[in-house]
């Protein structure tokens, strides 16, 4: 890599300098084939990765770190590529992605792919920064997530949850960069819990999709029908029609123009009959594409005028349509699909999701060219007992009724893992009435255990095969028990017959297949109370249900039935303190808590959870009682880390007055362990003593931030926090950063510890922040001038007004700065040199200190020395100064011999 740049944008020479350097035996010599990494110099030049990784035990994190927000691009640069250099994957790293350089910028990106699987931790900020990428730093980092899909798919998926357009521009562009790998992905991320991280997975099914059509078109099938949020459906309806959509450009080039009036209205089937040599499958099939309803209606109605010789492919085409937005379309491909004989069995599995289509015509005209296709269509008709609508559900089954070896594959089908394959055969089998064979003891078989909705179906598969009695519990005589949510009150009401029906009925209740009878029941033995304890283990079970209405039910009629039920499960209580609803889990936690510490050993094994808001509310529930200091405190002992992450965090729950002995515990974890317990711990100890500072408070003194002020500004010691305008020193801006050090010069020797601080803005782009600095460092005395004289003689270079400022910094300090000031004639900037020597030659032994520094190796320094010594004039200069350059006029550096015939004419010039 070039070294030409500083990162000012000026070019910069880099002189070969062999006398700088070290000897022989300052280090021992590299090994053979062996390069030595160089000395690195972040402040000077731009390094590459590789470069920094062959130095990377000169490296320090912290100062790297430090160097992040200097205000030159290069040296960003440099501590970014420093830190992936040195393993460091760090939050700090990921803001500089959208640095205003661009240097800066593809440094940080070059760095978070040089990490690889190390910025695991830190996926979801990056995807945030994408969000404010240049176009040259963007792709590079939308390959480096791409490189994490299939080792940190996790974090990769909860980073979808961000806005539509940010998701499409970054997880969705890495997943579309693996082709089907990436498909797979997108549908792995669609079953999550989030909606909002499901419907960004989809809407990049909907882009990407076509990479691999026969998984996405499967997956949002499914999804289209299952999911429990709108919204969601509807993006998967969306991504499926894009997905399996053409480009409209081919569909209108190749319209038939053969046919009258096929693009102006619907033709009806004799009109294309009378065209039927002009049908050209091909065109047909993509006219089926067309964005007009009528076009496309048209051209299924053409492709039915050819009827088996339309071929497999145009039937496969026609189905797709079985999802077009359109009803009428809908039915009318069902109709035309019934004139292809058996060749439309290509649309089959199309023809069997419109059976659950919500328009009944639809759903009927497919039904109707189903049964013509007859056992041909079976394969489909299989795959249709996967639906989840009820309606399509009963469609199916009915077809089956109609063939011959209906028992025996429903049988085999009931004993599918499915769910919805099990519930759909099970009623199926019940239509088949005495033709169900086999069907018969297998649904016998399965009117215990198992799913409870399998359970329903089998009860009332078996009323249409068996109409001979009830197959389950009695019903209960209470008005709406079976149509609606009954309130306790209600029930109250009824209590008389809600006995009647006794506890084993109302047991059994609890597992009928629907919602508004199991929490009913469960309702009901809780009117019962204590006598219901036996059904106590069913109303744990119902607090694990789907419904939310139901795990209420069921929680409130526990608390009812008394201590002894709330014990036997007390372990589905505490799980059940995780539940999504609030009001249920609230309902819970009383529940428990009015059991007191009798409670205490199933929350203790509750906190094994590694749900955060679950193990919050457990936290809750022990913090109550008196010996909650102590119960922690020995659950913190645990080996599991889940343990110890939620008794560290229900340690700071308890408050600074409550906590007692678990703060020494908590602060003897802060480091070993499982990182989750150290963050656990560190969370816990800001909830007890608040979170720290996270920036530099405001300070309260008018135009601080707006325009430079002058020193008189900051009389008021009380408006002036230190640590806080050191803070502000590292500000973005440079009004704010000028007046913080002007602050700092105000507050005087007091400020000592800014001087560091002070020392680096002398780098600061801005003339005015150098100036305020200087004058800062001027007032805070001689040991602070001191101690950065080295940043005041590096600002000596460049703006004149800055250098005089400088000068008059050093000038008074005299031999205290004389160090930095030798060391600083290493520079190749005539500017610069000069100012130096002119501070050096105010000193009385300005002639004696740089008839030194000629001495020293470094071509430069003494190339400097010899133009001060003719600076000092003859008499200053003397004749020791004099014999230093007469001696240096021959042999050594080009440069130095230079310098000393000038040095010696500058003598005769200056008396």
């Amino acid at each position: 890599m070039s070294n030409e740049a500083d990162g000012s944008g000026k070019a910069k020479a880099q002189p070969v300098k062999p006398a700088d350097a070290k000897p022989a035996t300052a280090a021992p010599a590299a090994p053979a084939g062996k390069k030595e990494a160089e000395p690195l110099a972040l402040e000077e030049r731009r390094y590459s990765f590789d470069e920094l990784k062959r130095g990377a035990s000169q490296l320090d994190p912290d100062q790297l770190i430090a160097l992040l927000v200097d205000g030159r691009s290069h040296v960003r640069s440099n501590a970014v590529l420093g830190l992936a250099a040195t393993g460091q994957a760090i939050p700090q790293i990921v803001p500089l992605l959208r640095d205003s350089e661009q240097v800066a910028a593809l440094a940080a990106a070059e760095a978070v792919t040089r990490l690889g699987r190390d910025i695991r931790p830190l996926i979801p900020q990056i995807v945030l920064a994408v969000d404010g990428t240049g176009p040259e730093v963007t792709p590079k980092i939308i390959a480096a997530l791409a490189d994490q899909v299939g080792h940190a798919d996790d974090e990769l998926i909860s980073a979808l949850d961000v806005p539509y357009d940010l998701a499409m521009k970054s997880i969705v562009e890495a997943a579309k960069l693996l082709g089907k790998q990436g498909v797979a992905f997108l549908i792995k991320a669609a079953r999550h819990d989030r909606g909002r991280i499901r419907i960004n997975a989809v809407g990049g099914l909907a882009r990407i999709g076509k990479t691999d059509i026969d998984a996405s078109m499967a997956f949002l099938t499914e999804l289209e029908t299952t999911d429990p949020v709108p919204d969601v459906r509807t993006a998967a309806k969306q991504a499926s029609l894009a997905v399996i959509a053409r480009e409209k450009q081919v569909v209108i080039d190749r319209l038939p123009k053969n046919i009258p009036d096929f693009e102006e209205r619907k033709l009806s089937a004799s009109e294309l009959s009378e065209y039927d040599n002009a049908i050209d499958i091909g065109e047909m099939m993509f006219a089926l594409q067309d964005g007009r309803a009528h076009v496309k209606i048209n051209a299924a109605r053409a492709i039915a005028v050819k009827g088996a010789n339309a071929g497999r492919d145009a039937a496969a085409a026609m189905g797709l349509l079985m999802r077009d937005s359109v009803p009428q379309v809908r039915r009318e491909v069902a109709k035309s699909l019934a004139k292809l004989g058996e060749t439309a069995t290509a649309a089959g599995n199309d023809l069997v999701g419109a059976l659950g289509d919500g328009e009944v015509e639809v759903a009927e005209t497919a039904q109707e060219t189903l049964e013509g296709l007859g056992a041909s269509a079976l394969d489909a008709l299989i795959k249709g007992l996967e639906t989840g609508s009820e309606e399509g559900g009963r469609r199916v089954g009915e077809l089956f009724a109609k063939l011959s070896n209906a028992s025996q594959v429903l049988t085999a089908q009931f004993k599918s893992h499915a769910v919805n394959v099990q519930v759909n055969s099970a009623l199926a089998l019940g239509l088949l009435g005495k033709k169900v064979g086999a069907g018969l003891a297998a649904l016998h078989g399965a009117r215990t255990g198992g799913d409870a909705r399998t359970r329903d179906a089998v009860r009332r598969a078996l009323d249409l095969i068996e109409p001979r009695g009830d197959s389950g519990p009695k019903q209960v005589q209470v008005e709406g028990f079976e149509s609606r949510f009954l309130t306790a009150a209600d029930l109250e009401k009824a209590k008389p017959e809600v006995e009647k029906a006794g506890v084993a009925d109302l047991a059994g209740h609890l597992q009928d297949g629907r919602d508004v009878v199991r929490a009913n029941a469960a309702l009901a033995l809780g009117v019962i109370g204590a006598p219901a304890a036996s059904a106590a283990l069913g109303l744990g079970t119902l607090l694990k249900d789907d419904a939310p209405k139901v795990r209420l039910a069921a929680a409130q009629a526990l608390d009812k039935v008394g201590d002894a039920a709330v014990i036997e499960v007390a372990d589905h209580l505490v799980g059940a303190l995780g539940d999504s609803d609030e009001k249920v889990a609230e309902v819970v936690a009383n529940v428990i808590r009015a059991r007191k510490g009798r409670m205490i050993s199933a929350l203790v094994r509750g906190l094994e959870t590694d749900k955060p808001n679950h193990g919050r509310r457990i936290a809750e529930c022990i913090n109550v009682f008196d010996d909650a200091v102590d119960i922690l405190c020995d659950a913190f002992e645990s080996p599991a880390v889940n343990v110890q992450v939620n008794a560290a965090l229900g340690m700071g729950m308890l408050g600074t007055k409550r906590v007692g002995k678990a703060r020494k515990a908590l602060e003897g974890a802060r480091t070993g362990g499982f990182e989750r317990t150290r963050f656990a711990v560190f969370a816990a100890l800001e909830m007890l003593d608040g979170p720290k500072q996270t920036g530099p408070k405001e300070i309260k003194v008018d135009g601080f931030e707006t325009k430079i002020l002058e020193p008189a500004a900051f009389t008021d010691p009380t408006k002036l926090s230190i640590d806080d305008l050191i803070g502000y020193a590292q500000d973005g801006r440079p009004v704010v950063r000028a007046n913080s050090a002007t602050a700092l010069g105000a507050i005087g020797p007091n400020a000592k510890a800014a001087a560091l601080a002070l020392g680096v803005l002398m780098r600061d782009d801005d003339m005015r922040v150098r100036i305020a600095a200087a004058q800062a460092l001027d007032k805070l005395g001689d040991d602070v001038v001191k101690e950065t004289a080295s940043y005041l003689v590096g600002a000596l270079r460049g703006d004149a007004e800055v250098g005089k400022v400088v000068a008059g910094v050093l000038g008074p300090r005299k031999a205290r700065v004389l160090t930095a000031l030798v060391k600083g004639l290493e520079t190749d900037d005539e500017t610069h040199a000069k100012r130096i020597l002119e501070v050096i030659n105010a000193l009385p032994d300005a002639c004696e200190i740089l008839c030194d520094a000629i001495e020293s190796p470094a071509e430069n320094v003494q190339v400097n020395a010899a133009v001060g010594i003719g600076m000092l004039g003859t008499k200053r200069a003397g004749s020791q100064g004099k014999k230093a350059l007469e001696t240096r006029r021959t042999g050594g550096f080009v440069r130095t011999r230079e310098a000393a015939f000038k040095g010696l004419a500058l003598l005769k010039d200056i008396p």
